[in-house]
């Protein structure tokens, strides 16, 4: 195995990250470069000492190269709205006087930031005294979220009044005032080792976005389960728009909160959902049978879930995607689309879907039929469809055109 490929390993086993094979020669090019600078003699033997020295400052050097910092503030801004009009208000009307929210991952800060101007308008002038927790595992990051100056793109989508009452511009760049600032403490913390403590612990909300899709499925699990250890009986965890725990967190159930999805602690009388069976049976290709039903508690086209039963289904269409079950994927999209039809990002992932699994014929009519729905209008956005990891309405259209095209010439 080459000291490239055995440093990926070393990272993932120490942090959990996992890093795509198109790293590896760029990795393997930096170790060479760290092995020159700290005096070993080549590659192999900086792979070794990292190794034997789990809490060595090189970590911290390579860490910092590894973990992704790019973000901005509210960024998914359904989910901060669904905090400041839902899951505090609530957590209030329990009879709390003090709220603590813990932000798992927050890099350079962006995210215990936005926390913060959402509790203090949401709580200023009240007797709730409020705090947040940012924690990373690259203690570079967390120096710079300490210091809380932004640039003008992480500020983007702070609305106006809020960035004129909570921050201050030092030449170009914008800076949280201190008064807001006195409420955030940050602390170096690395996820996948237990036991998991986390000081203030129990939390009333957990914020893990976007932090799992860099976990295999197994650390995921782990990592889920430790953190629900730190969570209030009646607290909130938060995952990414477009992540969901299913078939990780079984202690964990969803909650729909104004079109945002939440997980709670379950009770020990709730039993956890069934786990979809028969995941490895086959629809021959060509064949126009339907799909086998889905597991009795996701199958509630009319009743109390009603519509809104829809995004359920793509959430659940998509961790099958993640989760390289594509078949899987086609049930759960298809019963979305059969209580939206119109939901244009959802029938381009059910033909992403067909195409994955070989029906091209299928595929190329779900293509056409997303054109036809952009061409209308009246396409149904969702969140957890939207963000730089997935294409715009602009280049699905593109995608479609091309695939289309190319299948009416060939």
């Amino acid at each position: 195995m080459t000291p490239g490929r055995k440093l990926m390993l070393l990272v993932e086993r120490m942090s959990g990250i996992v890093l795509p094979d198109r790293e590896l020669q760029r990795l393997t090019d930096w170790a060479g470069k760290r092995a020159a600078i700290c005096s070993f003699k080549d590659t192999s033997a900086y792979v070794d000492a990292l190794r034997r020295n789990p809490d060595s400052d090189e970590w911290r050097v390579l860490l910092s190269r590894v973990t992704v910092k790019e973000s901005s503030l509210f960024r998914a801004p359904q989910q901060f709205k669904c905090l400041s009009e839902n899951i505090i208000p609530e957590l209030v009307d329990s009879g709390r006087r003090s709220l603590r929210i813990w932000s798992a991952g927050c890099a350079r800060g962006e995210e215990p930031a936005t926390l913060a101007v959402v509790l203090n308008e949401c709580l200023g002038g009240t007797n709730v005294r409020w705090s947040v927790v940012g924690t990373d595992v690259d203690a570079e990051a967390l120096e710079a979220a300490r210091r809380a100056r932004f640039s003008r793109r992480a500020v983007r989508r702070v609305p106006a009044e809020s960035l004129d009452r909570h921050f201050t511009t030092h030449a170009g760049s914008y800076e949280l005032n201190s008064e807001i600032r006195r409420h955030i403490e940050y602390g170096l913390i690395n996820l996948v080792r237990e036991p998991l403590e986390v000081p203030g612990q129990p939390f009333d909300v957990i914020l893990l976005r976007n932090v799992l899709i860099y976990f295999r499925k197994e650390s995921q699990a782990r990592v889920v389960r430790s953190i629900e250890q730190l969570l209030a009986p009646d607290g909130f965890l938060l995952v990414g728009p477009s992540e969901s725990l299913m078939h990780v967190a079984p202690g964990m159930k969803a909650e729909e909160r104004n079109g945002v999805f939440v997980y709670r602690r379950r009770h020990e009388e709730e039993s956890p959902p069934e786990v979809v069976a028969n995941r490895k049976s086959r629809e021959p290709q060509g064949s126009a049978t339907a799909p086998k039903p889905l597991p009795a508690e996701t199958t509630r086209f009319e009743s109390d879930g009603g519509a809104k039963d829809w995004v359920a289904f793509a959430v659940a269409g998509r961790q099958a995607e993640i989760e390289e079950d594509l078949r899987l994927a086609l049930r759960y999209y298809r019963a979305s689309l059969y209580l939206q039809p119109d939901s244009y990002q959802v029938r381009y992932r059910l033909g992403l879907c067909l195409e994955g699994v070989g029906w091209s014929g299928r595929a190329e009519a779900e293509f056409r039929a997303v054109l036809e729905i952009l061409r209308l209008g009246s396409g149904k956005t969702l969140a957890i469809f939207q963000g730089p990891e997935f294409p715009t309405r602009n280049e699905i259209e593109a995608a479609c055109r091309e695939a289309t095209q190319n299948d009416a010439m060939s």
